[in-house]
């Protein structure tokens, strides 16, 4: 309970010293500890990068932009009070006019209404749920598409690449959307047969016996989902019983800590997450802009950087900030994402951006697909 109240106790604070010079307040909400630090590290980055070029150009619509980091701790009962907070702030010095985030989703449905009703827009920088999808509030952005997408194209490369392997799908319960995901692509293409499926929870969590059954069943590859921790353990006891066995993660699902954990076994792992979009040609003028203010972007701040500028984007082709303003040019309209043209329904993207998978060897991530 204390840990509650000095919480709600810092954030009323933050938001009563707020400066009174600040026009208009842009808040980022993402977790900043635990398992989600890097992510949420990268995208806060993103965020204040963007707000930072666009003061030094004179503000938008004659108005400076003042950056608000919320820190997200994942937190069902949080997320939830977190945003009606931001919701009831009314006062002009201090109140949100959009938000960037979050990056976890607990109870999305109920604080997505809670900013809508507020008239606060709200842009997702990274993959959601896919039931999220149908979640049409007139003033969300989902901004690169669905995770769903991720088994899709972890599909292809495998196709592309070694489609006479074994997959073995590990996970958890609270993962089943992507195991379903994985189990509709590989029977849609006929290769139901090629994925084992090794629940977590089955096993009582013991990686051993997982290991020793996905092995046993003749898998040379295994795509592995769930937190930080079963992850990194769970890949490392695959690749201490066969050194040359795939892994494949998600990258911002596991790291920190699986680099820890793994050590030199992290050689010749692959690493599934959105693209860096630093080799991208329509990229290049962005990353020149970056560059010029002493960032390099990486990973997922590119994301944070472009929400804050799809955003400003929209605002200018609106001419206001007026919550309904945004929300009625969101629906007619194309907008510069930095890496090429945007356009949305019920604000879902008409062309969602792939994963992309690199191998890391040699210290290095090489994309491979």
């Amino acid at each position: 309970m204390f840990g509650k109240l000095k919480y709600f106790a810092l954030f009323s604070a933050f938001f009563f010293s707020v400066s009174a010079l600040a026009k208009v307040n842009i808040g980022a909400i993402a977790p900043l500890s635990g398992d989600y630090v890097t992510a949420g590290t990268e995208i806060m980055t993103g965020v204040k990068t963007a707000i930072e070029e666009i003061n030094q150009q004179g503000g938008l619509l004659g108005k400076k932009l003042k950056f608000i980091p919320i820190e997200d701790e994942c937190n069902d009962s949080l997320a939830v009070s977190t945003a009606q907070m931001i919701a009831l702030n009314k006062e002009q010095e201090s109140k949100i006019t959009a938000i960037i985030g979050p990056y976890c989703f607990n109870q999305f449905q109920t604080v997505t209404e809670t900013f809508a009703k507020a008239g606060i827009f709200q842009i997702i920088p990274t993959a959601v749920s896919a039931k999220y999808e149908q979640n049409t509030q007139n003033s969300l952005i989902k901004m690169v598409g669905s995770k769903k997408q991720q088994a899709q194209d972890f599909f292809a490369f495998y196709q592309k690449t070694f489609d006479w392997a074994n997959i073995a799908f590990i996970t958890d319960k609270s993962h089943e959307e992507m195991l379903h995901a994985m189990q509709n692509i590989f029977a849609k293409k006929n290769k139901s047969d090629h994925l084992k499926i090794y629940i977590f929870e089955d096993y009582d969590f013991d990686y051993d016996k997982i290991a020793e059954s996905a092995i046993k069943d003749k898998t040379q590859a295994a795509f592995v989902v769930g937190d930080m921790s079963n992850v990194s353990y769970m890949a490392k006891e695959l690749r201490s019983k066969k050194h040359k066995y795939m892994i494949f993660v998600d990258k911002y699902q596991v790291m920190p800590e699986f680099e820890t954990i793994m050590g030199d076994l992290m050689s010749g792992c692959y690493f599934m997450s959105l693209p860096s979009l630093k080799d991208s040609p329509e990229f290049t003028e962005t990353l020149v802009k970056l560059r010029l203010l002493g960032i390099e972007p990486e990973g997922l701040a590119v994301y944070g950087y472009t929400a804050v500028q799809l955003w400003a984007d929209l605002v200018k082709k609106s001419k206001s900030f007026d919550y309904n303003k945004l929300a009625n040019t969101l629906r007619n309209n194309s907008f510069d994402s930095g890496w090429g043209k945007l356009m949305f329904t019920n604000g879902n993207p008409t062309q969602p951006l792939g994963y992309r998978i690199y191998l890391y060897k040699g210290g290095e991530y090489t994309q491979v697909y």
